[in-house]
């Protein structure tokens, strides 16, 4: 596989140009030189990152796979495995193939984990400032000045535009912009979109070109400053309003719902003239946000939104995209942010949870600190093993004591099969009823049916558990469970207190005796 170090000087310096050329936006001429390098060197990493970059730029991503697949495929460490499957699993996101992009998302962080499974993180790469502003416009009040200009401009052609999302939170929070903003957020009524994005590029707004092009979300950017502009689209429906990312001809999986509750706009006078406002914005940060009151400059819009219908694979792969490219960078908080996020949406994805496992390992171990999450608990998991036939008080109590161990708790219901060779006899109800059954009670988060007889370290570690727990009825019992989970340290085991007076054996009983039978069956 041929390096940057193996290529011939004159190459290097042609690499350098190129690069130039992509950062200045001179497609064009920069194609004029990667393409001939390319075919002269196929497997060159370094003249496939500049080339597939370009690709994705010139709507041609679609020639990114095959190319970028020979290179994953001659890669050799890990690092350079996980960056060329994040490529690849990027092409596949812009070409709104989740499914493919989802693949490749994780073999980049499968390869990722495999690093910082050998202690190795890669190192921060500071950002280039090249392309930063002069003056911060947002904290210069600028922006905020350009934001009521286009609202009032709007306002005055009869459409109801208003700031939302992080424009919003600024000013309603802070009575300014947010200073660390990247955007001017606003929402217009879908029945105003068309009119409403025909009179911003009017007024000179640029729109920008996305990879993604949905039908209720827009990009714009001023001529002059370079300010970006965000505009969402939102229904108004009979109950709710919804907004998000929509795409028409696609299922619901590449969806990113939002839902807000019904709220009414009022006018409002800037010195750049009447614009709309909210009449209650708390309404909707509350929505948006939670806990809006507490700062969080973490905070990912797409996939933090605490009003998302559904965590859809949409917005997992922007999530998996966003984590992996932290990663790559060296940014350790930053990744710890996206993997947190994640797992707040969805506590039983595993590749998010021992990402961040293994962000706060290297953070510890360099003395960094792991970031603080506004009003959000540490997530700790707790597992556990049950049969749950006939479920009934004393299952409840053991729950109840389980989920209180931590803030998730997962139940693996087992076979049947599994029963007779612990009890030798089979269950009154069987495993799908007995797990539909365990998936109903209000403490259990999640219910599995497929574990292994025994509970390892990398079986908790896999899964992201924090706890293995158990009640005991003997002390048999007690001998055979330790057993079990001998090789888990025993800070991450927790016996619990087995509720006396009920069981599965005395239920049977009873109902044989109400039903005139004499037999004294015994189960635990």
């Amino acid at each position: 596989m041929t390096s940057e170090t193996s290529l011939p000087g004159t190459t290097k310096e042609l690499l350098a140009e190129a690069k130039d050329l992509l950062a200045a936006g001179k497609y064009n001429a920069a194609d004029s030189i990667l393409a001939p390098l390319k075919h002269e060197y196929p497997l060159s990493p370094d003249i496939a990152r500049l080339w597939c970059s370009l690709a994705m730029r010139t709507a041609r991503t679609a020639e990114v796979p095959g190319y970028a697949e020979s290179i994953y495929a001659a890669a050799r460490s890990e690092f350079h495995k996980a960056h060329w499957a994040h490529v690849l699993g990027t092409a596949h996101f812009l070409l709104l193939d989740l499914t493919e992009a989802h693949k490749y998302f994780a073999f980049s962080l499968n390869h990722l984990l495999a690093l910082a499974k050998a202690g190795k993180f890669p190192p921060l790469r500071e950002k280039s400032s090249a392309t930063q502003l002069k003056e911060n416009p947002y904290a210069s009040g600028e922006a905020e000045k350009i934001l009521w200009q286009t609202c009032a401009a709007l306002a005055q052609s009869g459409i109801p535009a208003f700031p939302f999302a992080g424009t919003l939170l600024g000013l309603t929070r802070n009575g300014a912009l947010l200073d660390f903003d990247k955007d001017l957020d606003i929402a217009v009524w879908m029945d105003s979109w068309t009119k409403c994005c025909t009179e911003l590029e009017k007024a000179g707004w640029v729109r920008q070109g996305m990879h993604i092009e949905y039908a209720n979300y827009r990009d714009y950017a001023h001529p002059e400053l370079g300010i970006t502009l965000d505009v969402c689209g939102l229904n108004r429906m009979e109950k709710q309003i919804t907004g998000g990312f929509s795409l028409p001809d696609y299922p619901d999986e590449y969806q990113r719902i939002s839902v807000f509750p019904l709220f009414e706009l009022i006018e409002r006078m800037t010195p750049q003239g009447k614009v709309w406002f909210p009449r209650q914005p708390e309404i909707l940060l509350t929505a948006f946000y939670g806990d809006w009151r507490t700062p969080n400059p973490n905070w990912d819009t797409v996939i933090s939104a605490l009003n998302l219908q559904k965590f859809t694979l949409l917005v997992r792969c922007y999530g998996y995209h966003r984590l992996i490219q932290q990663w790559l960078l060296g940014n350790l908080s930053k990744t710890w942010c996206y993997a947190h996020q994640i797992a707040l949406r969805d506590p039983d994805d595993v590749l998010a949870l021992r990402s961040r496992q293994w962000m706060e390992w290297a953070m510890t171990h360099l003395n960094k600190d792991v970031p603080l999450w506004p009003r959000n608990q540490t997530q700790r998991r707790v597992y556990t093993r049950m049969v749950a036939d006939l479920f009934h008080e004393g299952h409840v109590n053991f729950l109840r004591a389980a989920k209180a161990l931590g803030t998730h708790l997962t139940v693996c219901v087992v076979s049947d099969e599994r029963v007779v060779d612990n009890k030798g006899k089979l269950p009154v109800m069987k495993q799908a009823e007995r797990a539909a059954v365990v998936a109903a009670c209000n403490h259990v988060d999640a219910v599995m049916i497929e574990t292994p007889a025994r509970v390892t370290l990398e079986f908790m570690q896999q899964h992201g558990f924090d706890v293995y727990t158990f009640a005991c009825a003997t002390e048999q019992e007690r001998r055979d469970k330790y057993a079990l989970c001998e090789g888990v340290p025993a800070s991450m085991v927790q016996e619990l207190a087995y509720t006396p007076g009920i069981s599965t054996s005395d239920l049977v009983n009873r109902i044989l005796q109400r039903a005139g039978v004499k037999e004294d069956f015994k189960q635990n």
